[in-house]
């Protein structure tokens, strides 16, 4: 089996510097085959959550599914309240990640973009198909109600562990539905989205 070759890249914007500070040269490439499929404020997040593995790996946290993102939406998510993100801080602190220092390498969407085309030297063009465009958004949609899952089971997990709330053994559900104002009909996002729309406009 072929070794995939490792992408090098000379450059000092902020995305370069990061990825060296982190030793995770591979985000280059990646960023380069993502960009099209994913939006750039999906890169930012994707590059972010990664530096934030990376300190915690590099601390000897032992790092479980989800968890990652769990963390970086405590930390830098709207919706979350203050009470919770300090707890998520000092979780992470304690296990020796310096939390301020990560959250000051976390890069924008706009240092994404200059990365991409400054330093990559990478160009957007969309040649998918129809069918991968469906995929594609397949993803994303699913991507965001297990990172709803992951965050809400983190949140309640944590409240519950600090006596904050009482709750038992429990599990996190999330669907997302879609109402027709056409029609009226009301479908699952997964099934309107492989069926390719709405009975009534097809």
């Amino acid at each position: 089996m072929e070794t995939a070759e490792t992408v090098t890249v000379d450059c000092n914007c902020k995305v370069g510097r990061v990825i060296d500070r982190y030793d995770v040269p591979e985000l280059h490439e990646e960023l380069a085959d993502r960009w099209g499929e994913d939006s750039l404020r999906d890169l930012e997040e994707y590059v972010n959550q990664n530096l934030l593995r990376a300190a915690m790996r590099r601390s000897g946290m032992e790092v479980l599914d989800g968890e990652v993102e769990n963390f970086y939406e405590l930390l830098v998510g709207d919706d979350t309240s203050e009470g919770v993100r300090v707890e998520a801080r000092k979780r992470l602190e304690r296990a020796s990640v310096d939390v301020d220092a990560v959250r000051d390498d976390f890069v924008s969407h706009q240092s994404i973009h200059t990365h991409l085309r400054e330093c990559l030297d990478t160009t957007y063009e969309d040649e998918r198909s129809d069918e991968d465009r469906i995929e594609s958004a397949t993803d994303t949609v699913f991507a965001l109600q297990n990172r709803t899952a992951a965050v809400t089971d983190g949140t309640l997990s944590q409240l519950r562990d600090a006596d904050v709330m009482a709750l038992g053994e429990f599990d996190v559900f999330v669907d997302v539905n879609v109402t027709c104002n056409e029609c009226g009909r009301h479908h699952e996002v997964g099934a309107l989205l492989e069926r390719g729309g709405c009975e009534c406009q097809q």
